[in-house]
């Protein structure tokens, strides 16, 4: 996903408006399935996080992680959704 320099080799797609998007139901479908092919820890951080809104702090103390391999864990989750949507969402198979 990102060059040498660290940049993006590819600008990610436009979202536009994510809070419409939610309101979608084939934009969840297609959320849930990425969130499903998500390892069941890191899934779990990403849910506790964005989903329940709750503090790293507490998803820490819960998990008994650390909080920099928490946010490891949401930074790898976001690449790995984002992936995921652009292929399932932003660009479906066509049929």
């Amino acid at each position: 996903l990102f060059a040498g320099d660290g940049h993006w080799r590819e600008m990610p797609a436009d979202w536009g408006d994510p809070d419409a998007a939610l309101e979608n139901s084939r934009f969840r479908a297609a959320l849930e399935l990425c969130l499903q092919r998500l390892p069941e820890r890191t899934a779990r951080v990403f849910a506790m996080r964005e989903v329940m809104e709750m503090p790293t702090g507490e998803i820490c103390q819960e998990l008994q992680i650390t909080a920099t391999h928490c946010w490891v864990m949401l930074h790898r989750a976001r690449l790995t959704l984002r992936e995921c949507l652009e292929m399932t969402w932003f660009d479906p198979p066509r049929r």
